[in-house]
């Protein structure tokens, strides 16, 4: 039965449809409001994740938290990073695997050699050592050096003898000219960029210090040195005749190598000091007859090069010591 006179019973449930609308669309609304937050709440997250991580692979590639990690720790106070984490890591380098052993010149020695051969099997690691060798220049093997050095033969008159400071000075094009410039930037790299610099007239001390500073690489080398069969070994190679130079030989050397006199007595200083620095009492005792006889060597032969002696040049000794510095 249809009502056409408008019951108050239709009348009433009209605003309530009405009511139900309006609240069907302020939920729509604030589904619509949540579901925004919600996305951006989401954002966040992903973001905070994604600095996790970074934080975490900086942890793990600098060997501890990374700075902004410690920042934030010092500004907000107190946290358990340090209680879960533990303190950072030292951030010690490994050790490579391979050593190289640049044999030129006269920065080589047949026993560092067998002593390498020997700790890199002991020890399992590679040595790269050059092929180029400290070979005799001159003409007969059993040549006296005074005959060379006092007759003016061409491997004993390049005014270039020049054998250790360029190998330490550098690939500067004037590190191959003998000068004051050469000297000072060899002595400078040897301050800089070298662990231990020895001397092979101290080999106890410098392989010594050697298993001290390095000991992955030349633990027991003192032990092996002092071995009957290391010496065995090494005595093959052992030079059977050696001739002292004369006085007079010397000075013409000392003359000519000045500048080699120099950076190895520098060495030898530095050696020494380092030597103190750690507590090492030397093995090796120098005479005093030796230490008069060096000073009085320097100071009889003061005297620069001459000028004629200077445009002398074998160009043979030259082009195979400029060889030796481009070989790797």
């Amino acid at each position: 039965m249809k009502n056409h006179n408008g019951s108050p019973r239709l009348n009433h449930h009209h605003p309530a449809n009405h009511t139900r609308d309006r609240n069907g669309r302020r939920g729509d609304w604030l589904w619509a409001v949540w579901l925004r937050f919600s996305l951006r709440d989401y954002g966040f997250c992903m973001a905070a994740l994604l600095l996790f991580s970074l934080g975490s692979l900086f942890y793990q590639l600098n060997g501890g938290p990374p700075r902004l990690l410690l920042d934030m720790r010092q500004y907000l106070g107190e946290s358990t990073f340090m209680d879960d984490h533990g303190p950072p890591v030292q951030k010690v380098l490994p050790f490579p695997s391979q050593v190289i052993y640049n044999r030129v010149g006269k920065c080589g020695s047949r026993t560092v050699v067998l002593l390498l051969r020997i700790l890199a099997e002991k020890h399992q690691f590679n040595l790269v050592s050059s092929d180029i060798h400290n070979k005799t220049r001159l003409t007969k093997h059993e040549q006296d050096i005074n005959v060379c050095i006092l007759e003016n033969f061409p491997e004993c008159t390049n005014p270039r003898l020049f054998y250790i400071v360029p190998y330490f000075c550098g690939q500067h094009p004037q590190c191959r000219e003998p000068g004051e410039w050469a000297l000072e930037r060899a002595k400078q790299n040897v301050m800089e960029n070298f662990l231990l610099v020895g001397i092979l007239e101290e080999l106890e001390d410098v392989l010594l210090l050697l298993e001290r500073l390095l000991p992955h690489y030349f633990s027991d080398v003192l032990t092996i040195y002092h071995s009957p069969a290391f010496w065995k070994v090494g005595n093959l190679t052992g030079t059977v005749k050696k001739h002292m130079p004369t006085l007079e030989a010397l000075q013409v050397l000392y003359r000519r190598m000045r500048y080699e006199y120099d950076f190895y007595n520098f060495v030898r200083d530095q050696f020494h000091l380092v030597k103190k620095k750690i507590g090492l009492k030397s093995t090796h005792t120098s005479s005093v007859r030796e230490l008069d006889f060096l000073r009085e060597l320097a100071l009889q032969t003061n005297d620069p090069l001459d000028e004629d002696d200077e445009d002398e040049e074998d160009d043979t000794a030259l082009e195979d010591a400029n060889n030796w510095l481009v070989q790797p």
